[in-house]
């Protein structure tokens, strides 16, 4: 068989790589097996004219098709990942002012911490499990020292 005869399998996979500032940080694995039938839902049973090889043109526009996915879904997810990226320094900053709140309500040393456990009357665990969903709740706390006593108070 020759070479211009043998048909060339077209890529199973399509890697799209995300870049920030031009380093990569990512890939995002397309599979084209899978894609394909919901990008080219409406075959056509026959090429317009019959001179036209219908394999050749179909390999051809899978090709052309995802390789301008591909282009647009990098352009794309290059923006977003930079748009998300300074939110993410945000949630970084967030989550240090909220260390610093902890440390200048509670105290810097761990002695600090046992302290306020035992005249708590709780648990350096049930101190540690308020400090941590105190950190990862969005809702702003303004009084720490407040909303520890608040919770161990029972219920009445």
């Amino acid at each position: 068989m020759s070479q211009s005869s043998r048909k060339e399998p077209v890529p199973s996979e399509v890697r799209v790589i995300v870049e920030v500032d031009g380093n990569p940080v990512g890939v995002l694995n397309l599979d084209v097996e899978r894609l394909w039938p919901l990008i080219n839902h409406r075959k056509r049973e026959s090429v317009p004219a019959e001179w036209m090889d219908h394999s050749k043109l179909d390999s051809l526009m899978r090709a052309a098709v995802v390789k301008r996915l591909s282009a647009r879904m990098q352009a794309r997810l290059y923006q977003t990942v930079g748009e998300e990226i300074v939110k993410a320094e945000l949630d970084v900053e967030n989550f240090n002012l909220k260390v610093e709140a902890a440390a200048q309500a509670f105290g810097t040393k761990k002695e600090d911490i046992e302290k306020l456990a035992a005249e708590s009357e709780r648990s350096l665990t049930d101190f540690y499990n308020f400090y941590w969903e105190y950190l990862l709740d969005d809702r702003e706390i303004t009084d720490l020292k407040k909303e520890w006593k608040a919770k161990g108070t029972p219920p009445r």
